[in-house]
């Protein structure tokens, strides 16, 4: 049942972030905590992806796992799939399928991060199918680009997942408050303090949301990835 239809069912305005999708957000967020403390090659060689500095990194992999799913516990997603770029999601989301074969390919460089990816990109497509506003809020996901997600076929989903898992990267990486923060107040146990800095997090997905600019060092880095990324579509695509 949609958002839309549990609010006309029961009389009374349903919140937009429900109990069962802020937990389901907060498993794959942990989930990616631990992608990101993966030791494995292909997570460390994702070259497009800018990823957190190699310090935080050792200090997320020294904290506890009860610190690592408090971290999880945050009202958004800990990960970009770079729903931002509007240009991005309008050449990939076009309507030009291919063979089975082609669909259905699951070859990646990148197995274990497409495969989280993968999942990621499931969620949102469910999120921005029966909850809009949710995936305003937890992906910080233009209009246009809520539009172009619902409507896109599930095999879509997946081979963009395969053939863009660099799409996958930590949310304001170079952010010099948010995930120090994060980390140092969750390994502390300082439950106030971790509070504030995921309420830091709300704030600037709000200031996304409202197309405010990121830090110019975050702007750089993200739009960078976006042009390798861009530069792979297939000929006769355009952003």
């Amino acid at each position: 049942m949609s958002h839309i239809a549990r609010e006309q069912a029961t009389g009374r305005a349903a919140p937009v972030l429900d109990a069962g999708l802020l937990e389901r957000v907060g498993e794959l967020n942990f989930d990616y905590l631990e992608l990101l403390c993966s030791s494995a090659p292909e997570v460390a060689d994702a070259e497009r992806s800018p990823d957190l500095p190699p310090a935080l990194v050792c200090a997320l992999q020294a904290a506890r796992t009860e610190a690592r799913r408090a971290m999880a516990a945050a009202p958004f997603t800990l990960y970009s799939l770079g729903f931002e770029d509007e240009g991005f999601w309008r050449a990939i989301c076009e309507p030009d399928g291919g063979s089975v074969a082609t669909r259905y390919d699951s070859h990646s460089r990148s197995p274990l991060q497409a495969s989280f990816c993968r999942i990621a990109l499931l969620h949102a497509w469910h999120v921005a199918s029966g909850n809009p506003l949710a995936a305003r809020m937890l992906y910080a996901m233009p209009s246009s680009t809520i539009k172009r997600l619902a409507s896109a076929p599930l095999w879509r989903i997946q081979r963009i997942a395969a053939d863009y898992p660099a799409l996958l990267a930590p949310r304001w990486p170079t952010n010099p408050v948010f995930w120090p923060d994060l980390v140092r107040f969750a390994a502390a146990g300082d439950q106030r303090r971790l509070h504030m800095t995921q309420l830091l997090g709300a704030q600037l997905i709000a200031a996304e949301i409202g197309g405010a600019s990121s830090t110019p060092a975050v702007s750089h880095r993200l739009h960078a990835r976006r042009a390798e990324l861009r530069k792979l579509i297939r000929p006769g695509k355009s952003g």
